[in-house]
């Protein structure tokens, strides 16, 4: 048995064309417009999971821009939060996060927190209502899922209930007036973005031979 090691793909995935024609949002797609409308030094705080990698893969940075994986041990929802001290530490620069629904069902009520303190976070949820990454190792290892769909809230609904912003985007062409809108105001915001649960990010995983 023989084990590969796992890398990014070194290209320039950024600069590729996405050749999707599904009914959802593709991921990479999704990042590439994100990229689109960051403001200038704006900080991007990727979360653990299948969106850290999208993130990572797809999003060009320019401007004085930073954008900060969580680490390589899958520690998820770190960011989720991590967002509101990167925030108070950077109070002249927007701080975004790109995070999954796992991600932020476990530890989003801190949103409550952003809305007390006028802190404006935006939550980028890629909602594919389960687990992204370990989907993709069950099947590599096992052939098939395990306990990995999640049954997920109207995320933007929640966020209005909290006292944010809330937007819900299904089609790609609603995303920029969403995340305009987003940026535009002084309170927290989610977008809650429904992505395909099905395109494979490009990344190489732990493989038997």
């Amino acid at each position: 048995m023989a084990i590969e090691k796992k890398q990014f793909v070194k290209n320039k995935t950024y600069q590729s064309t996405v050749d999707y024609k599904g009914t959802k949002i593709h991921p990479g797609a999704l990042c590439q417009e994100i990229s689109k409308y960051l403001p200038e030094r704006s900080i991007i705080l990727g979360d653990a999971g299948a969106n850290m990698i999208w993130l990572a893969a797809y999003m060009e940075f320019t401007k004085g821009q930073n954008y900060k994986n969580p680490g390589s041990f899958g520690p998820m929802a770190s960011h989720v939060n991590a967002a509101i001290g990167v925030q108070l530490a950077n109070p002249d620069r927007r701080v975004i996060v790109g995070c999954g629904d796992g991600d932020y069902e476990m530890s989003g009520f801190e949103i409550l927190t952003a809305v007390q303190n006028k802190i404006p976070i935006i939550w980028i949820i890629l909602n594919n209502s389960e687990f992204g990454i370990i989907k993709l190792f069950n099947l590599a290892a096992h052939g098939r899922e395990v306990f990995n769909h999640i049954i997920c809230p109207d995320f933007a609904k929640y966020a209005e209930a909290c006292g944010a912003n809330g937007y819900r985007v299904e089609q790609l062409t609603d995303f920029a007036g969403a995340f305009q809108a987003a940026l535009a105001s002084d309170k927290p915001s989610i977008i809650d973005v429904i992505i395909d649960p099905d395109p494979v990010m490009p990344f190489k995983f732990w493989a038997q031979d």
